[in-house]
Order: C-alpha cells, then structure tokens, then sequence
C-alpha cells in the first residue's frame, strides 16, 4: 500500500442544507447531520467542500462581511466538520449557484454596490453580461465591469481570510467560484440552436471594436477583414456570422477571430482575480491551493461540438490537438503565474465520454505543468450512471494528471444503495499508483457477433443492421457494460490476397463504440468461424494461406503437414496446426503489425488485445470439435498425427533422452533406433488407465502437452513484441483458456478430456481433485516478469458441478483456475460457456459467485451480445442486476 500522503484524494461537495448551516446552524442541526458524516468518513472520503455563500453572510449590506457575528454559523460549522476527522475545504462562490436545483443568488445589494463602483466612463450595462439575444445574465457580474468588480472581490476574500483564519491551517485549498454554479467560465450554452455568447452589452461590443480597430490599424480595416458591412450595424451582422458558423460547423475570419478575443477576455479576467486572491490569502493562508473549477462541456441536445469554444476556455474548437495543447499551457501556465504557483484546477464534468475527448489538451497541459488536478461530476446522478462512474473511475486511474475525486453533491451520496457501493469502493483503490486487479472494480463486457450481417436473414450487411447495432450498444452501455469484444477475423481482412488488409468493416465498429463510450477489446482471430456450438456465421482463415506455405517451404509435402490430424485420420482447416508454427508466426506477426498501425490512434480505446490461440481462439486442440467424433461429452480425440507433429515427438526424445540405449533403459524397451518410436495407438493410452499409471503413455502425454504450452507462449511473446511501444504498451494481451469441465469426475477416465484438449499435465495421482494442473499450465504459458501484461479468460463460469451429466466438474474447473491466477498474481476475466444458463437465474449465481469469491475473477465477458436483444428479458434483467450489485 501506499503512503498515505500520496493517496487519491476523495473529496466530497457539501449539499444546499450545509450552505444554509453556513449562515444560520445550532447544535441539533449539526447533531443530525452526524450520522451521514460518519458513513462518509467510514468510506474513505477525506474532506468536505464547504460553500460559502455572501446571500447567507451578509444578506443586508457589504458591512456585515467585517461583524464578527457574520461568521459565527460558519465557524461551528466548520469545528464540528474537524471533529469528524475531515479537511475543510472553502469554496467562495463570487456568482449564483443552480447546482442543487434551488438558485443561490448574489446578495440583491450587491448590484447598486457595483454600480456606484463603476467609473464615470462606464455605462450601467457593464456590470452584466448580456447575450446577442439582447438579455442580460445575473448569474455572475460581467468581466466588463473593470477593476470596481475586481475591488469587490478582494475585499470579500479579505474579510473571509481574516475571519476564517483559526481553520487555516486545516484547509488544503480556497475554491474560487468565478462564473455561474462556481465555474471559471462565461454563462454559455445554446439558445433555439444557436450559440450563447455574453459580450453584447454595449460596454462589451466598445471594447470589442476598440481592441479590433487597435489589432487592425482602423475601424476600415477591421470590418473589410471580418466581412461586415461598414454600412450597415456590424454587430447584428457579427451575431449573425456566428450563427451561421455555428450551425454549419464552418468558420470564418470572423468567427475564429471573435471567438480568439472572447478566449483572451476570459483569460486576462480571471488572471487579475487570481493575483488579488493570491494576495488576500497570502499570510495564514499561504499553504492553500488556489482552485478553479474548469468544466468540460459535453454534447449538447442537438449533438454540436462547438459548445467548448463558448466556456472562453477554448477558443478555436477546430484547433490541432498540438494547437490545443499550445494555447492551454499558455493560458494555465499564465494563471499559475498570476496565482504565485498555488493554482489548483478541478475539471467538471468528467463522467462525459464527449467531453473528455474534446478536451484532451487541457489534461496533457495539466501534466505537463504539473498542475494537481481534480476531477469533479457536473451532475449528482453520475454517481448512479454506470457510464459516468466508469469515466469519473478511470479519468483518475488512467490519467496521471489527476489526484482525485470530488464529488458532488453530499445530498445525493446516501439515497442510492449503488451510489453508497460506489463510495465503498474508496478505501480499495484510493491507495493504489495505478489501476491493477486489486482495485475490486469488476469489469463487465459483452461480446459482439460473430459479425453484424448475421442478424440479417440475407447473411448481408444492411444500414438497418448498423442501427439495430448502435441502439443495443446504447443499452448495454446504459446497463453498465464497458466494453465489447469483437473478433477481428483474418480471413475477413486479408483474405482476397497476401498483405492486403481492409479494415472498413471494423473501423465503422470501432467508431461506433467511441462515440458510445464504450471500451474495445479486439481479438485477433488467425482461426476459423463456424463450426463451434452456436456458431451463425462462418468466415475460413485466409483460402491463399495453404498453397502459399506450401509453394514457399520445400520441407513440407501437403496441407495435411499444416493441419492438425487426429487418431481417426480427420484433418482440421479450422486454425494452423501448432507444428508448423515456424512456417505461419510470420504472417501471425505482419497481421499484428497491421493491426497495430492502422489502430495506433485507437490504442486508448483498447481494454485489452486478445489474441487467437487455437480452435475458437482458445488455447487447445481441436479433440471435441464437431468435424470428429469428439462431441460432448466424451474424452475426445488426440490430434497429434500429422507427419510434423511425428517429426517433433521424435525430436523431443532425441533432445531428452539423447541416445536409444538411454531411452530403452528408462522405459524396458529394445529398440534399434528413435525412428521406431511410434505416436502410441489412443485407445492403448486411455484404456486401464494408462494414461496416468504407464510411465511411457505419460512420457508422450507431456510432450503433447508441452507442445501445446510452447505454443501459446510463442503466440503471447510475438504480441508482446509487436505491442511494446509506447501507444501500446500498458494494453494487456488476452489469452483465452476453455473451461473443459466433462469426464473430470469419470471414475474411469479422470481428466480425459483436458488431456486430450492437451491443457493439463499428465503425473501418476491424477484425479478428479485439485493438484495445481493449472498453475503448471500458467507458469509454463506466462514468460517471467510479464504475468503484469497478460489477462488470463477462462470459460465455464456460468456452471454447477454435474457428476450425473458427463462426470461434470465445471464449478470446481473455475474455481481451481481462479487459485492459479492468483498465485501466478496475473488478471482473470470469465466467460460463460454457452448462452443457455443466460435464460435461468442459477446461471447467474454462479457466475456471481465466481465474482464475488476469494480469490476470484475480476470480470466478466459474457456471451452473446445477441441474446441480451431476443425476445427473452430474463438476460438483460440478470446483467443488470448483477451489475447494479457488483460494480
């Protein structure tokens, strides 16, 4: 764990009745607010946001602010805070706040103050925003009231650091609530579609054209250049090129450069409030941050990404990432300085997907500065949204720029169970350095269809698909789930020629799942669809990849060498036989090398990359695929009769035992040479139990074994290699593991069908108990020192032990491997086998329980995304609740 001193902060927003205790608070008040403090504190939240509003200080006149008396509710509310163990942290609001749906508004005496302030020169419409609509905004004084506004403020912030200054030194940081609902922002938003701007009072539109006219050279100049009519009223016709603009997503000189002047207004402002903040609390207060609430405005009801440019934030929606991120240091870095370096920032809004995309140059400019950073939900019911938790979640755990948490508001924290689960969660991950498995936040996917075209009866890919798709991605994200898996298939992609890859399919899916919200786990599938249990689609691997291996290697002699063969002459085309590896590990390499260029953007949207080991991806031979006789639920076949894999048992013995004298003394045999060391006849290994009593059937059992184990962890290494590099790097490569959970109990055939699926080991005490076959698979399957990179999948969670159906121990299965991962310490998701235990609630306790066991499974990818959309509610029902209890 952690030091302390470097935890996450936890911080939560005090609600409109600790505003009011502010003004007005006796001992029972404070009493009943206790028990809420307690649970609080219990869940790991380390300070509360007091608000601090002048309506409630000085509701009557500016005087009251220097009475001692003014105070008094403040302070006992703030000792009472201290003895429930919390920091205080103060935010002054200089504006309205709307936040708890009940408008908190300046004092009424505040406006006729700010008039008699204002210079001889200024008119009395500077002291109030007011849009192109022609309405003024008292949600916070205007920028254009000058230094009177600036004087008012520090002589607030004066008398508060005078009067507060016994709770100094218990006070991490002074809130600075500039603009409406304490952002340091202009009022914004939209208004019948179009953008609201706040500087056309006629003090606003005189600073305009002086500042233009002074750019320009003359007022000629300014006008010719914006494209407005010197003959007609420029600002009507500068209202209506915003318009414009703003409804076609175009720009213009004219919009770039009002939006640039609108930027630097903001800035200039709140850089001057800054300073006289700083030197307000610059005695007892010297060690407090000075903070600004920065919000990220999400889409608006009509989808408009413009709305960014409006804050005075941004002033160019259409800049360069790199432009953004130039313009953003400048201006926080400007900030910094005017605050003496005691600026702390808190982004609101951040459970928006949208607007975190939007505004990635603010989070590399907080970085890069070393600004510490919160970040903050701009609605209460975030906290019950499961997408907003997940952005607010991983906005902190993902982003290094980011200390914390604020949350907001207390009121809300206590009303929903899942919102008090949420806050649980605190003390389990605020302590970590970075997002690992021991958080205890599950992780819950779906995995997309084979492909979208099987929903159509034409087996053709229609727009109707598309839309079908997105509104059931919408659903599920909605439900909780934060990813889909979809399976990239090889032959979907490369399979008209060599080195012609198309990914159009899979980019419309992909950005699909970006716009949602949602998380993407690819899988690169090098085998086959079609041919497993509930299978609707079928797609080969690549047709040219056979007679291309064979044209190119002189050694091998038919497409059977390149296929897996069974005991019973079968020959499998579903994925390439282990034994010819060195043949296929490079095309296996250039597909993800093109995956990795053609995605690199996208790597941030990657929970994980799965990667195709075998037959269904899945790390085994094909011993029960349907082209055999190996179905459910017998032992299986073995698959290691191809004239290759007789080449590698040869080699092995060679490589073991070095000479045939060597090996005939191990075994009682009086062979001549290596050669006549024959693939054992199967039903000789598996009758009277020789697969586990006779030393030679074991001794071809490992082989067979080890095989397959070299494999996978030859696959696993080249992913590795590929998704080293820096845009790849902290992305974990799946492996999937099935859960062959038949003949496990078999008095007769303990294990058979592991064995013949090659997953376990074969040593003289098998049975049907625990003997950590499955830890020997993962510390043979998993290099040392890369168990961090790696996200183990194992199937079958979905259900119970049946010893009368198949000699079934599927339970036990996910239980043992469960305790393998554990102690290999690498990440564990689940999957459920088959989509029938979906429809029944027993299903779903066992995989609750797999969840919510000790060591257990950090998530769940369940199985299909269409079985969540028939007719049949009972899935959807389930995941939610499941989710709902889980997460």
């Amino acid at each position: 764990m952690a030091n302390p001193i470097s935890a996450r902060k936890a911080w939560v927003k005090g609600s409109l009745p600790l505003a009011e205790y502010a003004a007005s608070c006796n001992q029972a008040q404070l009493q009943a607010l206790s028990p809420q403090l307690r649970k609080l504190r219990q869940n790991g939240v380390d300070a509360i946001v007091v608000p601090v509003h002048w309506r409630y200080l000085a509701p009557f006149c500016a005087e009251q602010l220097a009475q001692a008396e003014s105070w008094e509710a403040l302070k006992r509310l703030s000792q009472h805070l201290l003895g429930h163990g919390f920091k205080l942290q103060y935010q002054l609001f200089f504006s309205s706040d709307t936040q708890q749906g009940v408008e908190q508004r300046l004092p009424d005496w505040f406006w006729g103050s700010m008039l008699a302030k204002l210079p001889a020169t200024k008119s009395a419409d500077a002291i109030k925003y007011v849009n192109q609509f022609g309405r003024d905004n008292t949600q916070s004084p205007s920028l254009w009231a000058g230094a009177g506004l600036l004087e008012m403020f520090g002589e607030w912030m004066d008398n508060f650091a005078q009067q507060m200054q016994e709770f100094a030194a218990n006070c991490d940081v002074v809130f600075l609530g500039l603009g409406p609902d304490g952002e340091a922002c202009f009022p914004w938003g939209e208004r019948d579609a179009q953008a609201i701007y706040q500087s056309f009072s006629p003090t606003a539109l005189a600073a305009l054209a002086a500042d233009m006219e002074q750019q320009y050279g003359s007022k000629q100049a300014w006008l010719s250049l914006w494209e407005l009519n010197a003959e007609q009223p420029w600002p009507q016709q500068l209202s209506d090129n915003l318009a414009d603009c703003y409804q076609r997503k175009t720009s213009s000189t004219c919009f770039k450069e009002f939006n640039l002047w609108y930027a630097q207004n903001w800035q200039q402002f709140v850089g001057g409030f800054l300073a006289i903040a700083e030197a307000s609390f610059a005695k007892q207060w010297a060690h407090s941050k000075l903070a600004l609430n920065i919000p990220l405005p999400g889409m608006s009801a009509s989808d408009h990404p413009w709305l960014a440019c409006l804050t005075g934030l941004n002033p160019q929606p259409w800049l360069e990432r790199s432009q953004l991120l130039d313009y953003q240091l400048a201006q926080l870095s400007y900030w910094n300085k005017q605050a003496q370096n005691r600026l702390m920032v808190v982004v609101s809004g951040a459970e928006s997907s949208h607007a975190s995309r939007q505004n990635q140059g603010l989070f590399n400019a907080l970085k890069e500065l070393a600004i510490p950073a919160l970040v903050q939900n701009a609605q209460p019911q975030a906290l019950a949204s499961h997408p907003g938790w997940d952005q607010l979640y991983h906005s902190v755990l993902h982003g290094s720029a980011f200390q914390g948490w604020l949350f907001n508001d207390m009121s809300q924290l206590n009303e929903q169970s899942i919102v008090q689960g949420r806050l649980s969660q605190l003390n389990k991950f605020k302590y970590q350095h970075s997002e690992t498995r021991q958080l205890g936040k599950k992780q819950f996917r779906v995995m997309g269809p084979l492909h979208l075209k099987v929903a159509n009866q034409k087996q053709l890919l229609e727009e109707e698909n598309w839309v079908q798709f997105e509104e059931q991605l919408r659903e599920l994200r909605s439900t909780g789930v934060t990813a889909i898996s979809t399976d990239i298939w090889w032959g979907l992609v490369e399979g008209d020629k060599p080195g012609k890859f198309d990914w159009s399919y899979y980019d419309r899916v992909v950005a699909l799942l970006k716009r949602l919200g949602l998380q993407w786990v690819p899988i690169l599938s090098f085998h086959q669809a079609g041919g497993n249990v509930n299978d609707d689609f079928m797609q080969a691997i690549p047709l040219w990849l056979w007679g291309r291996l064979l044209e190119s290697h002189d050694q091998l002699n038919s497409v059977q060498d390149l296929q897996y063969v069974s005991e019973t002459g079968d020959a499998s085309m579903e994925y390439v036989s282990l034994w010819a590896d060195e043949f296929v590990m490079p095309y296996y390499q250039r597909f993800m090398e093109a995956f990795k260029q053609h995605y690199i953007n996208k790597a941030s949207l990657m929970d994980e990359i799965n990667v195709s080991l075998g037959p269904a991806g899945e790390l085994r031979y094909p011993s029960y695929n349907a082209h055999d006789w190996g179905n459910y639920p017998n032992r299986g076949t073995l698959q290691c009769y191809s004239r290759l894999a007789k080449q590698d048992w040869l080699a092995y013995l060679k490589a073991k035992f070095h000479s045939i004298s060597t090996l005939n003394a191990s075994f009682g045999f009086t062979w001549e040479n290596f050669e006549q060391a024959e693939i054992p006849d199967a039903n000789w290994l598996f009758s009277h139990k020789r697969y586990i009593h006779n030393a030679w059937a074991r001794e071809f059992l490992s082989w067979y074994h080890q095989a397959l184990v070299a494999h996978g962890r030859r696959i696993f290494e080249s992913a590795l290699a590929v998704f080293e590099d820096e845009a790849f790097g902290q992305v974990p490569i799946g492996i999937k593991i099935p859960g062959i959970h038949w003949v496990v109990s078999d008095p007769e055939l303990p294990r058979a069908a592991e064995i013949t699926a090659g997953l376990i080991a074969v040593h003289p005490t098998l049975n049907s108990s625990n003997q950590q076959e499955y830890l020997g698979l993962l510390k043979g399957l998993l290099p040392e020192g890369k168990q961090s990179r790696a996200a183990i999948h194992f199937t079958c969670l979905e259900m119970i032990n049946k010893d009368y159906e198949g000699y079934s121990r599927a339970a036990d299965l996910v239980d043992w491997m469960a305790d393998a991962a554990d102690e290999c310490q690498v990440a564990l998701m689940g999957e459920n086998a088959l989509a029938g235990e979906l429809y029944g609630e027993q299903g779903w306790r066992q995989m609750a329980r797999a969840l919510n066991r000790s060591p257990g499974y950090d998530g769940l990818t369940l199985l299909r995304m269409q079985n969540f959309f028939d007719d049949e509610p009972t899935p959807r029902r389930e995941l939610k609740k499941l989710i709902d209890r889980i997460s």
